[in-house]
């Protein structure tokens, strides 16, 4: 597979970098002073217009992790608790913990039956978050004319449900009630050194990832990060994260997503030479077809590991990517 490392079109020279600011707002922008040295206007929207490729190649392994994660957990908790509608119990369960853990907070103003604490005049009943996004996911669905089944449950929450599932509430000896440690081997069959706790870390940095995703914002945006190095950094370890827990999960689904091109496309993105090549502008090189092929079999003479960004006279200009089994000869 052979795609263009950049799709900056000849015509972006003609277009009025004022006017681009303008629509993408001077603000915004400026949090990418923090990745570039040369901080002209120029420069800030070709960084903003990396930050969307290094996106749009992050957006199928997100996808990937939490259509895995929900289905993984799902499963295993559905056979735990001999039940499809296992999220009832457990949530209502999780939802006593938090009350109880935190209930300084709340019983000036809540009272909560379930966890002990009885309903008392100008007091009103306490709901978990959590709780709440089942009740929303719910209304949304009966709203749309479909019944809240438990399938239908899974397709409608968002990535958010589940990583809450992780929370402290939910870990507990009795097996009966709590989901870990008691479905833990179960979700991630694969790795025994995940856990709970170890998962919710990488899960929280990829849910924060994912947010920025959706809000349009720099993907990489971390007080740890000061440059472009750090910024790639960053985002190469939580998509590290993501393959682990994906791994964990499924090995085959961990390899059929690896084998797709996505994860060496990413990684062909998310670069340093291909961040220089946007900052550098669209040059125009010619190069004859033969020309292309001896720099491309000589690229990847040795065992390709991750994907080869193949430079025409120092200008990074395609990302070679070979899903395994594929060969390339002269």
């Amino acid at each position: 597979m052979i795609r263009n490392a950049t799709q900056i079109d000849n015509s972006v020279k003609k277009i009025c970098d004022k006017e681009i600011e303008r629509y993408i707002s001077a603000p915004r922008l400026r949090s990418y002073e923090k990745i570039i040295k040369n901080k002209t206007q120029k420069n800030l929207i070709a960084a903003y217009a990396w930050n969307k490729h290094v996106s749009s190649a992050i957006y199928p392994i997100i996808q990937c992790l939490e259509i895995s994660l929900r289905n993984a957990l799902h499963e295993a908790a559905s056979v735990h608790f001999k039940t499809k509608d296992w999220y009832e119990p457990v949530l209502k369960h999780g939802g006593d913990n938090k009350f109880i853990a935190e209930h300084k907070k709340f019983t000036t103003k809540y009272y909560r039956k379930s966890a002990g604490y009885k309903k008392e005049k100008g007091k009103q009943a306490w709901v978990s978050n959590h709780e709440n996004m089942l009740k929303r996911a719910q209304k949304q669905l009966t709203n749309n004319g479909k019944s809240p089944s438990p399938d239908a449950i899974v397709s409608e929450t968002m990535f958010g449900f589940w990583v809450s599932f992780f929370e402290d509430a939910y870990s507990d000896k009795d097996p009966k009630k709590s989901l870990w440690p008691h479905i833990t081997s179960d979700v991630f069959k694969n790795n025994k050194r995940l856990d709970r706790k170890s998962v919710q870390a990488m899960l929280l940095n990829l849910k924060e990832l994912r947010n920025r995703l959706s809000h349009h914002e720099p993907i990489w945006k971390n007080s740890a990060v000061k440059n472009d190095e750090d910024a790639i950094k960053l985002l190469h370890e939580r998509i590290e994260d993501a393959m682990t827990i994906i791994r964990g999960i499924s090995e085959d689904r961990y390899r059929q997503f690896v084998a797709s091109g996505q994860l060496s496309y990413f990684k062909g993105i998310c670069s340093k030479k291909t961040l220089l090549r946007y900052l550098k502008g669209n040059s125009e090189v010619t190069i004859d077809k033969r020309k292309l092929k001896r720099l491309t079999v000589k690229s990847l003479k040795q065992p390709q590991v991750e994907p080869i960004v193949l430079s025409v006279k120092g200008v990074p200009k395609i990302v070679i990517d070979l899903w395994p089994g594929c060969g390339l000869t002269p």
